[in-house]
């Protein structure tokens, strides 16, 4: 039997992959959880571990034979302290990018030429970046060093590289994001790509949305969570130039809680805006959320990278139009497959695309597209592939 171990975060998309893994390798992982408990996305099951920093001292020092023992270790997003198994253990290592994780390292400007933090959010976000500076100035002395010195090498392109050589599948978000990488940072001479996504769209993504009378969805859902790529700020600019009367949603609940508070003040201090907006700031019951979401026939994501992805795979099928950035390597993505997408620069020059919904027919043609990538066949079988070729 096949042994595959998981190293991930206490993250929402988790659970997902173990529908996935296990369907196509059942019982064969286990899933080591480096959040300390208690968690706030996944529930306690006998698949979970938990990997505490003393655990992973052990499995790098100690009992390196545990992790020996597994055929492949998939790597649920690499911040750079994951970069030290790989570096110290030569295995069949997969790493399943985010985004976060790829999108900008400490050695590098970033993936992209695009800044992807526009202008006005950026100088909004001013005074967070100087509270932080504030903050670690007051740090210890002799800690603040010996944490420097840590960074300092296993934050560095030197180890990034080493840790590369055992990487044996890189699988990003989209495919393109595969030579942006090797281009950029750097891969294994022998990593290779193989395509792989979180969520099964019949059995994930579209559970429990209503898929019809999208004609009576007259919200507009504005970004994902609470950080500063969602560019929040030019894009309530302009939705509050377009004139539209439609009720925008912002998710706020997740990511940084200072953040929300400059978007949820810029709203309160905008009386264009401020009546037709909805602050999701708190977690709330999965069927209220839902039933707001279904409420949304217009999404906007203002995003330059890659971010969002299932949400405006969700909304897509739902029949929403979708609004997405120029700059966007997911907006040219589904561009190539003739997805029916608007960018947020065409709605900042013509407002009058918050005005209808999509057509029927256009509705069906992006379900289709989306089937071809997302459907439970396509996903098993990736999973397989994603795990043969780690093996190979």
């Amino acid at each position: 039997m096949m042994k595959i171990a998981h190293i991930a975060t206490d993250e929402k998309f988790i659970e997902n992959a173990v529908d996935i893994f296990e369907a196509s390798y059942p019982e064969q992982n286990t899933f080591y959880i480096t959040t300390p408990k208690p968690w706030s996305f996944i529930k306690e099951k006998k698949i979970y571990r938990q990997l505490s920093k003393k655990k992973w001292l052990k499995l790098l020092f100690i009992q390196r034979d545990e992790l020996k023992s597994y055929d492949v270790i998939v790597l649920h997003s690499l911040p750079s302290v994951w970069l030290i198994p790989m570096v110290m253990l030569k295995q069949n290592y997969i790493w399943l990018g985010w985004g976060f994780d790829y999108y900008s390292r400490s050695f590098n400007a970033g993936l992209i030429a695009d800044r992807l933090i526009l202008p006005d959010t950026k100088e909004r976000i001013k005074e967070l970046v100087n509270d932080t500076d504030s903050a670690n100035c007051r740090t210890d002395l002799f800690s603040h060093l010996i944490k420097s010195l840590f960074k300092s090498i296993v934050f560095s392109k030197f180890f990034y590289q080493l840790a590369m050589r055992n990487l044996k599948i890189f699988s990003p978000v989209l495919p393109q994001e595969y030579d942006l990488v090797k281009q950029t940072y750097g891969l294994g001479k022998k990593t290779k790509y193989s395509p792989w996504n979180y969520g099964i769209l019949e059995k994930h993504i579209i559970k429990n949305m209503k898929l019809n009378e999208i004609s009576t969805a007259n919200a507009i859902l504005l970004g994902n969570s609470a950080t500063a790529t969602n560019n929040h700020f030019e894009a309530i600019d302009i939705i509050a130039k377009s004139g539209t009367s439609r009720k925008v949603i912002l998710p706020l609940s997740y990511g940084d809680k200072n953040y929300a508070e400059l978007v949820k003040e810029y709203i309160k201090n905008n009386p264009e805006i401020v009546g037709q907006c909805q602050v999701l700031d708190t977690f709330i019951p999965l069927a209220e959320y839902n039933s707001i979401m279904n409420d949304c026939g217009f999404v906007i994501m203002n995003h330059v990278r890659q971010q969002a992805l299932g949400n405006i795979v969700a909304m897509m099928y739902r029949g929403a139009k979708i609004f997405l950035r120029e700059e966007s390597v997911l907006y040219k993505h589904f561009k190539s497959l003739n997805a029916h997408i608007h960018s947020v620069q065409e709605l900042e020059l013509d407002s009058t695309l918050l005005d209808q919904h999509l057509t029927c027919q256009q509705i069906d043609d992006n379900r289709c597209i989306l089937q071809a990538a997302w459907s439970e066949d396509v996903i098993l079988k990736r999973t397989k592939a994603l795990v043969e070729s780690a093996m190979s």
